[in-house]
């Protein structure tokens, strides 16, 4: 399959190089050695195919799932929700980013609850961010702001759910299509 796809980007004038991370990491995904079974529903129903219009309802289902039912007082449940936070990138500069783009500082100046440079609180200022668009003109076009500052977040928020035996239980499959 992902000769197919290699093929299709190629007549299409395209570069592997030139493709967006979460793209280049399908397309990785599909030439791995060592898939299993358990990968089918991580490779069918993945991050990189999403339609724009739906990749925030996905961010919210596997920010809830991460962020509420992985927070609960149970000692497994935290251990994965520690385990994927750590995971999740940009731990360097994300605020900095957040703040130097005019979109999404909106979001970030002059709030109540100050954003500190940490994964929970980059979870929080996306959750906000999406929850929240319509408040501001440009609302609209958030999600592509957030995907372009941001490409591979959602790409590791799904690997990891998935490898922790997570992810099929945030019905991300209903997302599709």
């Amino acid at each position: 399959m992902s000769r197919i796809l290699m093929a299709l980007i190629t007549l299409s004038g395209g570069d592997r190089s030139k493709l967006p991370p979460d793209y280049k990491e399908f397309l990785l995904l599909l030439e791995s050695d060592t898939l299993t079974m358990e990968d089918e529903f991580l490779i069918v129903n993945n991050a990189a195919l999403l339609p724009i219009k739906n990749r925030t309802e996905v961010f919210l289902m596997l920010h809830d799932r991460i962020v509420d039912y992985l927070g609960s007082t149970d000692k497994t449940k935290k251990k994965k929700k520690k385990r994927i936070l750590s995971s999740l990138p940009y731990k360097e500069d994300w605020l900095d980013t957040a703040k130097a783009n005019t979109k999404i500082n909106q979001w970030v100046a002059n709030v109540q609850n100050e954003y500190r440079a940490t994964p929970h609180d980059l979870l929080r200022l996306n959750r906000n961010v999406r929850s929240h668009m319509h408040r501001y003109s440009d609302g609209d076009d958030i999600e592509e702001v957030l995907y372009c500052e941001w490409p591979e977040l959602l790409m590791v928020m799904q690997k990891m759910l998935h490898l922790e035996g997570e992810l099929e239980g945030t019905d991300i499959q209903n997302k599709f299509g």
